[in-house]
């Protein structure tokens, strides 16, 4: 079995350790040793039964040869911040998958990559470094999603969609077929994208428009 720390004891790390029980249950493949967390609160603290070992400085005591990883955020930018932190030290990231996933032919799933039960991922797509693709969503054939991105439960993304680095696919979100999605552009809950998002935008709506930047959705 790899040995895995999970980075971020929050609500998104609570249900990356559900994935790792589901495919423990199939065939044992992880040993998770606890969790990561900056949050001076959640020192010694124990989460799901699994200990909250320290923050960050925690790896530079203690990594060795073998151990993997799984930065267990959904925020796009706390990925970033977080990988880029890390990145001096060479670390290796496990990707976890819940074992009810559907991957058509073609599939390519990076490092770090996690994907939740009930997801569909179509055939000859690429699933970034880093990528979250929630609860139940959907991705069609010859998809790129770039790394550091998330799609959240329920969304739909069609085929060949292309999502830019950090990229946030909201709740029961559309994106419709072809459509280029800049790099850390967010998709608001319930909207339909109909055509291509420059980077570092904010949509919502059906169809999608632009939300000016301090504006509440709606």
């Amino acid at each position: 079995m790899t040995d895995v720390v999970l980075i971020g004891a929050g609500d998104h790390g609570r249900g990356t350790l559900e994935i790792i029980k589901a495919c423990n249950a199939v065939s044992p493949r992880f040993n998770v040793l606890g969790y990561l967390d900056d949050a001076p609160g959640k020192r010694g603290q124990a989460v799901d039964g699994l200990p909250v070992l320290g923050g960050l400085a925690w790896i530079e005591a203690n990594h060795r040869d073998g151990l993997r990883y799984v930065i267990a955020l959904a925020d796009c930018t706390g990925k970033q911040r977080i990988a880029t932190r890390l990145e001096p030290l060479g670390l290796r990231y496990a990707s976890v998958v819940h074992p009810s996933v559907v991957f058509s032919t073609g599939v390519n799933v990076g490092d770090g990559a996690t994907i939740g039960a009930g997801v569909v991922i179509a055939h000859d797509t690429l699933v970034g470094e880093h990528v979250t693709v929630n609860l139940n969503a959907s991705i069609g054939h010859d998809c790129v999603l770039g790394r550091f991105s998330t799609v959240s439960p329920g969304a739909n993304v069609a085929g060949r969609v292309q999502l830019g680095e950090g990229c946030e696919v909201g709740l029961n979100a559309a994106v419709g077929r072809g459509t280029h999605i800049g790099d850390w552009t967010s998709i608001g809950p319930g909207s339909v994208v109909v055509k291509n998002v420059a980077s570092r935008q904010r949509v919502f709506g059906n169809p999608a428009r632009l939300v000016p930047a301090g504006a509440a959705l709606s």
